[in-house]
């Protein structure tokens, strides 16, 4: 596995002419197209993304096609195809290269690292070359919390709900998994600093891995949110503002804040309010005005995800009990088993700190992996 350009801006400004200048901040996909297009020349080469078209400043892969760069260099683009196509026998064939291009959004429940390991060892079965445009986490490079769960089917490797990795660091952790005579390649953004991965404050084009949602604190409610979507609460979506509250005819505000007062929850606070979905993509209490808790972020540094999700479920189940129906989420990514023993009456903090060990060695073992600094 390669890493071109890798540890892109993990040194000091380069020197030229006796100034140091910072390095241009530049997208994985400019740095391809740029640098590094000689790694698909004369391939027939597949594009794999959720994104199909142009976007955030972006061109799309059919405007890449007719770039004179792309032209000279005898790539052909063969077609543009989700990943889910991607998993699929039959669209390796005739193909001898592939580009990934993933907005991994850095936690469970929009962590695209099962898929990108079933497509890389896809690709080296068709004995293909892959290469990965590489993204920033949306929430932080320097943030992880727990619990842990392991993404990648048949790996035992743990990682935090919210991980901080881009997507290649992120496979450089996983590489044992990996087949070992994929013919990978990785290329990172460049002139990106670490502690700027927040959306839009890194300076590289940024989409928002969920698509209801545009801005970063409000990406890091949704991240907590997510996770209850298989309950019976409502998230807010048919409202102008979906994924930062949660509300069902039910809810007993008063009774549930009164829990959550009791709890260690840093950098959010609570309001109690009432919303009314329209036609909402859930379904869930179409026209009906209920009773609701908004999050809001006050100091994103000290926001932690995954026990967020778990407070929330536990103090909304001591009140309502079986009215949650909590156990609807036990398949969430990342925190569906720690939620159904929420829903048997484990402690949640319990549950968040016992990982604390496990956190503390990824990010050990995180070090040694990233591309940024």
């Amino acid at each position: 596995m390669a890493f071109v350009a890798a540890c892109a801006s993990s040194g000091p400004p380069r020197e030229d002419a006796g100034r140091a200048r910072p390095e241009k901040v530049r997208a994985s996909m400019t740095v391809l197209v740029e640098d590094s297009l000689r790694l698909l020349a004369g391939r027939g080469v597949i594009w794999i993304t959720e994104t199909p078209g142009a976007h955030a400043g972006l061109p799309s892969p059919a405007e890449l096609r007719e770039d004179a760069r792309v032209r000279r260099m005898n790539v052909h683009f063969l077609a543009v195809i989700s990943p889910d196509s991607a998993l699929s026998e039959a669209a390796w064939r005739g193909v001898n290269g592939a580009v990934v291009d993933l907005n991994d959004g850095g936690f469970a429940t929009r962590s695209s690292l099962d898929k990108l390991h079933g497509i890389v060892a896809l690709a080296a079965q068709h004995k293909a070359r892959i290469v990965v445009l590489d993204h920033p986490p949306s929430l932080g490079g320097e943030s992880n919390d727990g619990p842990m769960w392991q993404p990648v089917k048949g790996s035992d490797v743990s990682i935090p709900v919210r991980y901080g990795l881009s997507v290649g660091e992120a496979l450089r952790l996983f590489k044992s998994a990996l087949p070992p005579d994929a013919d990978l390649h990785v290329i990172p953004a460049r002139g990106v600093r670490r502690d700027k991965f927040w959306g839009r404050e890194s300076k590289l084009p940024w989409t928002s891995p969920v698509d209801e949602v545009k801005d970063t604190d409000d990406l890091l409610i949704a991240a907590s949110l997510l996770p209850l979507e298989g309950t019976a609460l409502s998230l807010g979506r048919g409202t102008s503002e979906p994924l930062i509250r949660i509300g069902a005819p039910w809810l007993d505000t008063k009774h549930v804040l009164d829990e959550l007062a009791d709890r260690p929850l840093s950098g959010v606070k609570f309001v109690a309010e009432h919303f009314a979905p329209h036609r909402p993509s859930d379904g869930k209490y179409d026209g009906m005005s209920i009773p609701a808790i908004r999050i809001e972020v006050v100091d994103r540094d000290r926001v932690q995800t995954g026990r967020l999700t778990l407070d929330l479920a536990w103090a909304i189940w001591k009140v309502h009990g079986d009215s949650l129906r909590l156990g609807g989420a036990a398949g969430t990514p990342g925190l569906g088993s720690a939620l159904l023993l929420v829903s048997r009456g484990a402690d949640p903090d319990s549950l968040v700190d016992a990982s604390l060990p496990a956190l503390v060695a990824f990010q050990k073992r995180a070090r040694g992996v990233m591309l940024y600094r």
